[in-house]
């Protein structure tokens, strides 16, 4: 919202879903980028109304009756509207069972099977030199570098598209870091290979182990 015309909500902070009051029966989530699918999930799993854009991440949520997609701001007002004076329908034994994890494991195990043929097809492509072809070019040409950044930022990741840019600025920083350690130390073993293992073991250490 703009500055000086807040909109006319009252933000809780961070609840655990599960402690909600059950008048609470209205989720929104308007994200197209962020990993946000999960929530949705559990929103519809909790008999709650699901207000979501018509996107290829939600398809599957539209199956249920209180999942409402929206394609503008008229259909989003309208959906809102409808929902907070309506009661959600409650889920039947198979829609419930949707959630699950065994529905989730089932739909894992249909959609990654594959036919003898389809096997053959895969294993003959593999060993053909198109097979190799196909994988230089996606490892070489569409994911690295500034490249790679920008072909994902093109097809919608938001964000996390500059991956090459943030990696970049984490190596300038950490140089930055164990110049300024090496402040006050003699310039020929600042140089050395065992000044060397020293700051790369303790960059490691402090990426593991630091705060995340």
């Amino acid at each position: 919202t703009q500055r000086g015309k807040p909109i006319p909500a009252r933000f809780l902070g961070r609840v655990d879903h599960a402690q909600l009051p059950h008048n609470y029966t209205v989720f929104v989530n308007p994200s197209i980028s962020e990993v946000l699918c999960t929530a949705t999930a559990e929103a519809l799993a909790m008999g709650k109304f699901a207000i979501i854009p018509y996107h290829p991440s939600n398809y599957w949520f539209f199956q249920f009756p209180n999942c409402l997609p929206y394609r503008n701001k008229l259909e989003f007002v309208a959906n809102l509207r409808w929902a907070l004076n309506q009661k959600p329908k409650p889920l039947t034994a198979e829609q419930a069972h949707q959630f699950s994890w065994q529905a989730a494991t089932e739909r894992l195990f249909s959609a990654a099977s594959m036919t003898h043929r389809e096997a053959k097809a895969a294993m003959d492509l593999s060993s053909t030199m198109e097979g190799e072809r196909i994988a230089w070019f996606h490892n070489e040409v569409l994911g690295k570098g500034p490249r790679g950044d920008l072909i994902r930022k093109l097809f919608g990741a938001g964000p996390v598209s500059a991956q090459v840019q943030y990696q970049q600025q984490n190596q300038v920083d950490s140089e930055r870091e164990g110049e300024a350690e090496d402040e006050g130390l003699g310039e020929g073993f600042a140089r050395s290979w065992f000044a060397t293992a020293i700051r790369t073991t303790w960059n490691d250490m402090a990426k593991a182990f630091g705060p995340s």
